[in-house]
């Protein structure tokens, strides 16, 4: 049985779009409420009359060059062309006013971009008393991570319903789709990777994934007020969670779903983030997430949530290692090199070098295996060496470390020549200074 909130949740949208609906329709709809017949008072429009003010400057302009030198009642001046009047543009009926802005070949990115303002202004009154509050960016950590509480929701489903509202304006005046600001709720998220993935999605998609992805945002700010002790703050959230994917994979196909969740779920964008420079196609996007899923959920990940829930350590070793085998097979013993070299410091550092100097894939390769076994080589010389003790069983290896370690750096000074080698010791023994 659904709670009364999540009732309330549902019922918003379908009040708001019918209520939308009846100001695009209405003549005479009350003070405040925009429609698409204009009042009067908002048919002069900031940017149109701009627009009105340049073009009779410009008429003025060219009238006096085409007529500069001639006399009054000329030829010259009787087949001047008429003046271009911005008055036959305006209206006070928005689709009219489209229209003819449309009508004289106004671009239509530029049509909807003015449209957009204008009804953005008309709505500013009544959305702006119930946007959050911004916080700026060098507030202390408990100013910027806002607590919810029961006002402050009620005003942010409140202000979905004008925007649902705003919405339907503009498709009605339009006639075309226009996507919805995403709603933010009080906890801290990745927004914009939510907003991306709704815009990969078919046109008639976006809106019920957005309305049904909102849902959850609020219900899940909402928990934290209801449920204050941890488990069961977290089972609600589970749950939760569990009836916002039902609803998704009633709209979504199985591939649009799980695209979806790779672009919106911590365990996809921060593997996104980390494979920069290695440039997945979706098809390894795809496998790449399927196995990094499991090793978030197998190290007691709960949907979006990191570790969540306590699990044992050698239950953590085993899943890294099973990440790990399933990137090999899924990507290749190749493109798996690829997978290293973008995930590791060492990597990045090499794609660097190779990009100031043009380095082939094959030298960047041959250097990345070279240094990394360089880098093994050289912490287990440092662990023989802090032992300290000269009968240490290790220590009699010390000198075979020594000589290995030579070889490699050897090695590798040939592999990237001198001056490349000289680049890459100066850049790894650099220390930066990042005080002030």
């Amino acid at each position: 049985m659904r709670s009364p909130f999540l009732i309330r949740l549902l019922s918003v949208g379908a009040a708001a779009l019918l209520a939308a609906n009846a100001y695009v329709r209405r003549p005479d709809a009350p003070p405040g409420a925009p429609t698409v017949q204009a009042k009067e008072s908002n048919s002069r429009r900031p940017l149109s009359a701009g627009m009105n003010a340049s073009a009779e400057k410009n008429d003025s302009t060219e009238l006096n060059d085409s007529t500069e030198g001639t006399a009054p009642g000329s030829a010259a001046t009787s087949s001047s062309s008429p003046a271009f009047e911005w008055a036959s543009v305006e209206s006070s009926d928005y689709k009219q006013y489209v229209g003819n802005l449309r009508s004289i070949g106004f671009p239509e990115e530029l049509v909807r971009s003015i449209v957009i303002a204008d009804i953005d202004k008309l709505y500013a009154p009544r959305e702006e008393p119930l946007r959050p509050k911004p916080v700026p960016h060098d507030a202390p950590m408990a100013e910027r991570q806002s607590y919810p509480v029961a006002e402050a929701m009620e005003r942010i489903l409140q202000l979905r319903e004008v925007r649902l509202e705003k919405q339907a304006v503009l498709q009605e005046i339009l006639d075309a789709y226009v996507p919805r600001e995403m709603l933010r709720a009080p906890m801290s998220r990745n927004y914009e990777a939510y907003e991306y993935a709704i815009s990969l999605l078919p046109l008639e998609k976006r809106d019920a994934v957005q309305f049904i992805q909102e849902n959850e945002f609020v219900a899940d700010d909402m928990q934290k007020i209801k449920f204050p002790e941890h488990a069961a703050e977290l089972e609600a959230y589970r749950r939760s969670y569990e009836e916002r994917n039902r609803a998704l994979l009633e709209i979504l196909t199985p591939e649009e779903f799980e695209r979806y969740e790779m672009n919106t779920t911590p365990a996809g964008t921060e593997m996104a983030r980390r494979l920069i420079g290695m440039e997945p196609t979706e098809a390894e996007s795809l496998a790449m997430f399927r196995v990094t899923y499991e090793y978030w959920l197998a190290t007691g990940g709960v949907y979006g949530r990191w570790r969540a829930m306590s699990v044992p350590p050698e239950q953590i070793a085993a899943a890294e290692e099973q990440l790990l085998a399933g990137l090999r097979d899924a990507l290749g013993p190749d493109r798996y090199l690829d997978y290293q070299m973008a995930t590791s410091e060492i990597g990045q550092q090499l794609r660097n070098l190779g990009a100031r100097y043009e380095l082939p894939r094959d030298t960047l390769v041959q250097a990345y295996e070279l240094q990394s076994e360089t880098d093994r080589m050289a912490k287990s010389l440092a662990q023989v060496t802090r032992a300290g003790n000269p009968d240490h069983p290790a220590s009699a290896d010390l000198a075979q470390l020594q000589i290995r370690l030579s070889d490699l750096e050897q090695k590798m000074a040939q592999v990237l020549g001198p001056s490349v080698w000289q680049a890459w010791q100066d850049g790894r023994n650099h220390q930066v200074e990042l005080k002030p």
